[in-house]
């Protein structure tokens, strides 16, 4: 299920630039600001959530709130219309599970994570962008409840895919995303065979 969603976000991705290229076309508006190199500095928050399969931990868990830190830097290909935009995000995922007493445990993972995404944009006062592309993450530390997880039980690399859009005024933007993980963040079998990462996030940036 959880494929089937990502393949068809992803779909719908492509039909979404594919529009907006047409439109694009059709705008000669002469606005360069987007065809300078910018770096820029993103707040923000994702409800995040994960799947477990494959092991007796497979009951729906429960959402989460995390912060998402991230710098970036947006890379104008040609005019501006295309652009190259890495990311670094210090971001909290995880889940909500119940115990055998039917307690709720909170699981934060602190990951550092690289998204090097595709971003297309257009019209002239309000710039609305499209954005998507893979990310590789590293697991730093977590938490199970009020204990340190052990990091044996998982895998140090995650990779995923971020997708959204996001709307501009001058320096300053906002943006919403579904980051979705694409490998099995668990390195044991068992109680924790396939457990994948998934969020929505939204953040806003200050460009410079």
């Amino acid at each position: 299920m959880k494929k089937t969603l990502t393949l068809k976000l992803i779909g719908m991705l492509v039909i979404l630039m594919t529009s907006l290229s047409a439109i694009h076309a059709q705008d000669d508006s002469g606005d360069d600001y987007n065809a300078k190199a910018r770096f820029g500095v993103r707040g923000g928050v994702i409800i995040a959530n994960q799947t477990f399969e494959n092991g007796s931990l497979d009951d729906d868990s429960k959402s989460k709130f995390g912060a998402d830190i991230a710098v970036l830097v947006n890379i104008p290909i040609g005019t501006g219309f295309f652009m190259v935009q890495p990311e670094l995000h210090w971001l909290q995922k995880g889940s909500v599970i119940a115990d055998i007493n039917g307690d709720d445990i909170t699981n934060t993972f602190n990951y550092l994570e690289l998204p090097v995404l595709l971003r297309l944009n257009f019209g002239n006062e309000a710039k609305i962008f499209a954005i998507g592309g893979p990310s590789l993450g590293y697991l730093l530390s977590g938490k199970s409840g009020d204990f340190d997880i052990d990091k044996d039980l998982y895998e140090d690399l995650e990779w995923g895919v971020h997708l959204g859009v996001g709307i501009g005024l001058g320096a300053l933007e906002i943006d919403v995303r579904y980051m979705a993980g694409l490998s099995d963040i668990s390195a044991v079998d068992g109680n924790l065979s396939e457990v994948k990462n998934n969020a929505f996030g939204a953040g806003v940036t200050l460009k410079f």
